[in-house]
């Protein structure tokens, strides 16, 4: 005698994680966005969601939509790329904790380096000991060696 096992659909619970302010500027103009960052809870996992939207001179509306992150930081870090591809430089941001405000803090993630500051950290060596770069396979041959530069400059 075989037995039928019937599951019973588990509708997903879905709560409110948190709250969040984020201060970013774009054309001149700042703006705060608030989020509030949602839980759900599907066969003993835990996904974040959140979602906000602006507008701007050339936008009506913008969405901002993440889904499915593993945690908040995760989720924080997506939301502050979705951001910078949009061309908003975030600044700030602050959380609501025990139904307060906390105090504004610098966004940790995707704070572009000032202009002439290297994106990335040198390794081992600093700027002036970098090896120079000749020309490669398929550029114009011996141009570097005759003390032509690679790309012609202005004339």
């Amino acid at each position: 005698m075989t037995q039928t096992r019937q599951l019973a659909t588990i509708p997903a619970v879905i709560t409110e994680h948190t709250r969040f302010q984020l201060e970013a500027s774009k054309l001149g103009r700042d703006l705060i966005f608030q989020v509030t960052v949602f839980e759900k809870e599907e066969r003993k996992r835990k996904k974040l969601f959140a979602e906000t939207q602006c507008s701007d001179p050339f936008h009506l509306v913008i969405q901002f939509i993440i889904r499915e992150a593993p945690d908040f930081d995760n989720l924080l870090q997506r939301f502050v790329n979705q951001l910078e591809h949009r061309g908003y430089a975030p600044t700030r941001m602050r959380l609501r904790l025990n139904e307060r405000w906390q105090d504004w803090t610098p966004v940790p993630y995707g704070a572009s380096p000032a202009p002439g500051e290297p994106s990335l950290p040198l390794s081992g060596a600093d700027a002036g000991d970098a090896p120079e770069k000749t020309a490669g396979a398929g550029s114009d041959k011996g141009l570097k060696a005759k003390g032509k530069p690679a790309v012609p400059g202005p004339l």
